[in-house]
């Protein structure tokens, strides 16, 4: 009976940490940079050790402008100025994979490409803006419910090298915190807004375990946020003739690796878009798969459970974030993180009255 009962507070616990209604007065007003100086930020602060971290100055801009070329140091890998990728991730190991994204969201928009994506069998990674989260928490849990693949695109979409280290700890640990209170899932993997991002960035993003994401190239970038600014049937029809041509072009010739595409949920012209393009899969002979799917993570989560083959982290994430316990490669050790994961295990209350009422 006693280790029944155990058993029992240790179920409902579970649930309780997963399931816990995000509370939005909690966080930081939406699309503005966090201020660092709150004992929340503070407090993730302190368990960081900016130790190793290159001093390269912010940058200015939303984009910021490049400087002369001259004037960059070489170990700077900058990518938005020194097209230097450094390790992010940038393709898919296997050849005719197209490894599906999208940007920005959840928004009102979101559902619909959720109807999508259902009807055509197939997933993809939402890289997910802690602000929009808050607003539209619903549309992530069914991102998440869906079997969709959820990570970081920061808490206000500005560029990442403008900002100091610890105003990149905030905008990464209130959308951590957004996501986590909505589906228990500590997120592993983040895209830099605008893809911007330099070494310095890339150390500090790393220290609190995570995996950068950029996309293939400019050729798979749809350009469909531009859309947006006047909408129009010719200029949707246009950017999806374009945009098949490339993926097509792809499919004929693959070569020994898969491609990172960059799109949108946040406006209907995006989501628009999208409806007519995931079908040219079909056509261009490509397999449609998440980036944690094109890697082959099984661990596509900080607080993922270790994978039952080897009791380690996927290959994809090793060494990817050390330096705070985050344990990327392991599947993460924070243990209310763990206890989190494992709702799945969770038995309904009417079993639970059910057995209780053998005793």
């Amino acid at each position: 009976m006693k280790t029944f009962l155990s058993t029992i507070t240790i179920t409902l616990m579970a649930a309780a940490t997963a399931s816990a209604a995000l509370n939005a007065a909690e966080f930081p007003a939406a699309n503005v940079v966090p201020p660092t100086d709150s004992p929340q930020v503070k407090e993730w602060l302190k368990a960081i050790n900016f130790t190793g971290v290159p001093n390269f100055p912010t940058n200015t801009g939303n984009p910021p402008a490049c400087p002369p070329a001259s004037s960059l140091p070489a170990d700077q890998c900058w990518r938005s100025c020194q097209s230097c990728r450094g390790d992010d991730v940038v393709t898919c190991p296997g050849p005719g994979v197209w490894g599906l994204t999208f940007d920005d969201g959840p928004t009102t928009f979101t559902p619909q490409l959720l109807d999508t994506l259902k009807a055509n069998n197939v997933k993809a990674t939402f890289f997910v803006m802690g602000s929009n989260v808050v607003l539209n928490p619903a549309f992530l849990k069914r991102e998440q419910d869906e079997g969709h693949h959820i990570a970081s695109h920061t808490w206000s979409h500005h560029p990442l090298t403008t900002l100091t280290n610890e105003q990149i700890v905030a905008e990464l640990k209130w959308t951590e915190k957004a996501v986590m209170d909505v589906t228990g899932l500590q997120m592993k993997y983040v895209r830099p807004p605008y893809g911007d991002i330099d070494n310095r960035v890339r150390a500090v993003v790393k220290k609190l375990g995570y995996i950068i994401v950029d996309w293939t190239s400019d050729t798979y970038d749809s350009k469909d946020f531009n859309l947006n600014a006047s909408p129009t049937e010719a200029k949707l029809a246009a950017a999806v003739t374009a945009f098949s041509a490339s993926l097509n072009a792809y499919g004929a010739a693959p070569g020994d690796k898969g491609i990172i595409t960059l799109e949108h949920d946040l406006y209907q012209v995006t989501v628009d878009f999208a409806k007519r393009i995931i079908p040219v899969a079909t056509q261009a002979k490509l397999k449609i798969q998440s980036i944690d799917q094109c890697l082959g993570d099984k661990s596509p989560y900080q607080n993922s459970p270790p994978p039952a083959n080897n009791g380690t982290g996927n290959g994809a994430g090793a060494g990817a974030g050390t330096g705070n316990g985050n344990g990327t490669g392991t599947g993460g050790k924070n243990a209310a993180s763990t206890v989190g994961a494992k709702v799945v295990m969770t038995v309904s209350l009417a079993v639970i009255a059910a057995a209780l009422s053998a005793f």
